[in-house]
């Protein structure tokens, strides 16, 4: 089984370009990159701060032949964009990784300042030469994961298979605060966390599934949703739009909450409609290429819960 570098040399030979990751050289941690050749390519890496879901710029590529290295929660957005005819699986090469779970950097910077040196030994985890719990800085998203291997691929670099860690085994005691609060306490919670919203448009940009730009609510004067003041309802408006246009189409991937400067816990209110639409349609985006998301199915003049 090739590693990272090994495998993409080997994909390009057959596509135009590879998205991966290499290594930032100020920071020392991985950034989001294109390989074109085999000299490129040796730049490539994959590790626990490997967090981009690369599958955010297909459909910008669908003229290309393209090779995706993509972990378990961007295999799901890889199959949703081939859903929606925004890839073309005949010119997709996915190179499939099992991560296990991911180290949320920029809460390592907050606390230990830009830039300290991280070395990730699995087992445990030193920030600037201080053996510190791994668990504690593990992107929210991996807690309760079970998506740690991709369910497409078609090439296998380095290990999968692999367990997720114990302690990743369960959802993120956030969630649990959240499931204790009435209605009205979530009404509440909601609307302080969207008055925080600065319009940055940064969870859109980052959302795989957020590829209809040029008609995006967020910005559209026809029809005109919403002003362009950084206003609290205006803000919570505009993110509640976006959630509902997410329906069955959120693959929980967590980039719109990680890149979100001001850190509102997009993910719980995601999670919540994801869990609806499971219950309801019996659908799970981004799990099956046969599948189709219920939103785009759904017929108004049939009941399709039996009931007449």
């Amino acid at each position: 089984m090739n590693g990272i570098v090994d495998t993409i040399k080997d994909v390009l030979k057959e596509t135009d370009l590879v998205l991966g990751w290499t290594t930032d050289p100020v920071t020392g941690m991985a950034t989001p990159a294109r390989f074109h050749d085999g000299k490129e390519a040796e730049q490539a890496v994959f590790d626990s701060t490997c967090v981009h879901n690369l599958a955010v710029h297909l459909p910008r590529l669908k003229d290309s032949r393209v090779g995706i290295v993509a972990k378990g929660c961007d295999a799901r957005s890889v199959v949703e964009l081939i859903i929606e005819h925004e890839a073309r699986r005949e010119q997709l090469t996915v190179i499939g990784v099992g991560c296990g779970s991911l180290l949320d950097v920029k809460k390592i910077w907050r606390r230990y300042g830009y830039g300290v040196a991280i070395e990730d030994r699995g087992d445990s985890l030193l920030i600037g030469g201080e053996q510190v719990s791994r668990g504690e800085f593990v992107q929210r998203k991996c807690h309760g994961c079970l998506e740690a291997d991709p369910d497409i691929y078609d090439v296998i670099a380095g290990e999968v298979g692999g367990e997720i860690p114990a302690d990743m085994a369960q959802s993120h005691p956030l969630y649990g605060m959240f499931a204790s609060l009435t209605p009205v306490e979530r009404r509440a919670f909601w609307r302080e966390q969207f008055s925080r919203c600065i319009r940055c448009y940064a969870c859109r940009e980052a959302c795989p599934m957020c590829f209809c730009r040029d008609v995006c609510i967020m910005q559209t004067q026809v029809p005109r949703w919403a002003g362009g003041a950084v206003d609290a309802k205006q803000s919570e408006m505009i993110q509640l739009i976006r959630v509902n246009h997410l329906a069955g189409r959120c693959t929980g991937c967590g980039e719109c909450e990680r890149a979100c400067p001001v850190g509102i816990p997009l993910m719980l209110l995601l999670d919540e409609q994801n869990r609806a639409i499971e219950e309801m349609f019996a659908y799970s985006a981004g799990a099956s290429l046969k599948a189709r998301p219920p939103m785009l199915v759904f017929d108004v003049n049939k009941d399709i819960w039996g009931k007449g």
